[in-house]
């Protein structure tokens, strides 16, 4: 009488696939305990990545467990159809990677991020295209892919280059531009009230014909800094502003030149009375908004 119990070499196969599971999930433990502190938005992405992962890892180990206690064979789609979480596990693992190692802000990182991107996609395609070569071209192939690799982080590099360059240019020009218009650069206050911790917060400024001019750099800083003052004063580090109007919060478009128009700047203030005024600010022909 034939007995029904489970392939040699399928028991194998679960068994390897236990351990790998295991692997993935202390990894990803380890990311999620260890890793930096990470904005509001990435933050919620990344735990609902590494829950994905879990549950992944702890489907396949539940799943080889279960076939292994019935001892019964199965087939070829059964045991893909166990393995198949672990894939979608390296891809929850490989984008969040990627989001963690983006550096500076999103209009400096959106060109390294769509590289990561693509370098992940070649990494998953020519590593799972490997399977077909024999062991003697095994470390032949390993080095193609390094040296692919390789490349898109040479390119990825002079993307970053380029980029940190043209702003440095940029800027440059900007100044050059500025001052052979009758600008002159200073320091200077908005005349806004914030809640108070430390020294007051002096903005960089231009002025001609008596009249003070910010750039879109210039709100972007205060920006951060209305927002860290206004966190402050609600964990009771700061204290209340003092003096009207007081500066609420600063609104700015997104500005991805030449994709996006000329950005817009809107300070939401409060007054004497308790009213909050929207004023919107618009970029004069030489690209600085009046606020005098």
């Amino acid at each position: 009488m034939k007995e029904h119990v489970l392939n040699p070499s399928d028991r194998a196969a679960l068994q390897g696939l236990i351990p790998l599971a295991g692997a993935l999930g202390a990894g990803t433990i380890f990311a999620l305990f260890f890793g930096g502190r990470r904005k509001a938005g990435f933050a919620v992405f990344e735990v609902f990545a590494v829950i994905a992962v879990l549950t992944a890892v702890a489907t396949t180990a539940y799943f080889c467990v279960a076939l292994l206690h019935r001892n019964q064979p199965i087939s070829d789609h059964e045991l893909t159809q166990t393995a198949t979480p672990l894939i979608v596990a390296v891809f929850f693992l490989a984008f969040v990677s990627i989001g963690a190692r983006v550096p500076g802000s999103f209009e400096r990182g959106w060109p390294i991020l769509v590289l990561a991107g693509l370098g992940g996609l070649a990494a998953a395609w020519l590593t799972s295209a490997a399977w077909t070569a024999t062991p003697d071209d095994a470390s032949l192939v390993a080095i193609l892919i390094l040296a692919v690799g390789a490349l898109l982080g040479l390119l990825a590099w002079g993307a970053d280059r380029l980029n940190l360059r043209s702003e440095r240019r940029w800027q440059q020009r900007q100044v050059e531009r500025l001052t052979g218009r009758g600008y002159a650069s200073g320091e200077g206050t908005l005349g806004l009230a914030l809640p108070r911790s430390g020294d007051e917060h002096r903005l960089d400024c231009w002025t001609r014909d008596g009249k003070t001019y910010l750039d879109f750099d210039a709100f972007r800083r205060l920006r951060k800094e209305a927002d860290e003052r206004w966190y402050a004063m609600s964990i009771g580090e700061a204290r209340s502003p003092e003096g009207a109007p007081t500066l609420l919060r600063v609104e700015l478009d997104r500005y991805l030149p030449p994709l996006t128009s000329k950005p817009s700047v809107r300070l939401v203030t409060m007054s004497v009375d308790g009213a909050s005024q929207v004023r919107e600010l618009k970029r004069n022909p030489d690209g600085l908004f009046d606020v005098t």
